[in-house]
């Protein structure tokens, strides 16, 4: 009896071992070829274009001129046209400059607050549809079509799947978050709703205070949703953008934790 459990022992760590290996494996492939796939849109012309309504792409920004160029290379490389950029700036930095220089709308913005920034952003925007973007992300070449395909149907507002491009194990994890991240997790590293839309559901909101736990990304998810009811916000799990680690990130009760700056504060 003895030997038969010794036995079913072994033969369960071997089985979890294998198991193991595979995943890993799996996830560092994935998260390899999802990288490769966004940062394509860097240096490769798309090999088609896609018409449709003018779609205005948002950026808030504060101090980006590390990042927000590798951004404007891959919205000059998207299959969908015609964009517009709106960059929405409260810098000290060239940020502004970059963004004039690429051919983009730049609104100062005074107060350090990233909801404010947002809104004022899209009341400047000229396109039918609005997508909000973070400075430091990489956008796939198809990453605007999708999202723009996903709306319509009852469905309100449409984001992609992220990885991390500057940091190995971050990204590692992010294979899997690609399949595990919540229908409702609206980070600002890309979402899609027409204008219309937005501004019924009152925009972001101005009064979120990240020192207190508030995400006024996520709040637009839960705000879209009880506004247009269920099955009004939609996740395209290969819609990839690519977010930089730029910052320390850990993880905090399972979840990401909040990179980056929120209203000039940067969250611990």
């Amino acid at each position: 009896m003895n030997n038969e459990r010794v036995w079913w022992g072994t033969k369960v760590t071997v089985l979890a071992a294998v198991a193991t290996t595979a995943l890993a494996t799996y996830a560092t492939f994935e998260s390899k070829k999802t990288v490769e796939k966004a940062m394509e849109a860097l240096h490769q012309q798309p090999l088609y274009k896609t018409a449709g309504s003018l779609v205005s792409i948002i950026i808030p920004t504060l101090n980006e001129e590390n990042y927000l160029p590798l951004l404007l290379s891959s919205i000059q490389n998207q299959t969908y046209e015609p964009i517009e950029v709106i960059v929405a700036d409260s810098s000290t930095d060239s940020t502004p400059q970059i963004a004039q220089d690429a051919s983009a709308t730049v609104v100062s913005v005074e107060e350090l607050n990233v909801s404010l920034a947002r809104n004022e952003g899209a009341r400047a925007a000229q396109g039918d549809i609005l997508i909000f973007c973070d400075a430091d992300c990489i956008l796939a070449n198809d990453f605007v079509e999708r999202l723009v395909a996903s709306l319509g149907d009852g469905v309100v507002l449409s984001h992609g799947s992220h990885c991390v491009y500057d940091d190995g194990f971050n990204n590692f994890l992010s294979a899997y978050w690609k399949y595990l991240k919540p229908n409702m997790w609206t980070t600002g590293r890309g979402v899609a709703i027409s204008r219309d839309n937005f501004f019924a559901v009152g925009g972001y909101d101005v009064g979120c205070d990240p020192t207190e736990g508030c995400r006024e990304d996520l709040a637009l998810g839960v705000a879209v949703e009880s506004f247009f009811g269920p099955g009004s916000v939609h996740i395209d799990r290969n819609a990839i953008v690519a977010t930089s680690a730029r910052r320390p990130i850990g993880l905090r009760g399972g979840m990401w934790q909040e990179r980056g700056y929120r209203n000039g504060v940067i969250p611990v």
